[in-house]
């Protein structure tokens, strides 16, 4: 065990634990495999995309307005099978956040820009309840990252300082505006390199690093 000042540490889901759950990617996907117009659903995007993930509308509603707004030949449950299937679990890294939680007797919390219908499936099929002492979804909370709001949630749920607390995030800004408020942070870009930062800032990270 280590004798890190950290007590809890925050994380993001996709592109830390996860593939991302609804990103410009797999919109490109989405609309090649079912032959949508890619600028007209990203323009609809834009316009909807904030109330859905501050939790102000259902995914089903979000469809409506972004892809059935005109008659379809496939289904919303194509379009939402298609996109469930993209969400793939990083097994490494959630078993190497899983190690690092134990070792060093840290909550963990998971900070996350995720709309409904996709984020009940993704804790579900992660198994992120298991994981995490507690998860601060978009949806659930009504603040969305870069909003400080969601990360002074998180503090709060935890009760801790900033501190004493880490947060994990792939993009660099997000990671930036949670340095702002006093956490330290990594800007993920892969397991190796947080692995080691968090060996650095006095974690037990495990055997196979400290080798």
């Amino acid at each position: 065990m280590s004798d890190s000042r950290f007590r809890v540490l925050y994380s993001d889901i996709g592109g830390v634990l996860a593939t991302n759950g609804w990103d410009t990617n797999l919109r490109r996907r989405l609309c090649a495999h079912f032959d949508l117009d890619r600028e007209e659903v990203e323009r609809r995007h834009g316009l909807m995309f904030d109330s859905y993930e501050r939790g102000f509308m259902s995914l089903e509603d979000y469809l409506a307005y972004v892809i059935f707004w005109t008659e379809r030949p496939f289904t919303l449950d194509a379009i939402r099978e298609f996109t469930y299937s993209q969400s793939i679990p990083w097994v490494e890294n959630i078993e190497f956040f899983r190690q690092l939680k134990t070792r060093n007797s840290l909550k963990l919390a998971l900070i996350s820009n995720e709309g409904a219908g996709i984020t009940e499936y993704r804790v579900e099929k992660f198994k992120l309840r298991e994981l995490a002492d507690f998860l601060v979804i978009s949806n659930f909370v009504r603040f969305r990252k870069p909003d400080t709001d969601i990360w002074k949630l998180a503090l709060n749920l935890a009760g801790a300082a900033p501190s004493e607390s880490i947060y994990i995030d792939d993009r660099e800004l997000f990671a930036n505006v949670a340095a702002s408020i006093g956490f330290t942070t990594i800007h993920h870009t892969s397991l190796l390199k947080t692995r080691k930062r968090l060996q650095e800032l006095g974690l037990d990270v495990g055997e196979e690093l400290a080798e």
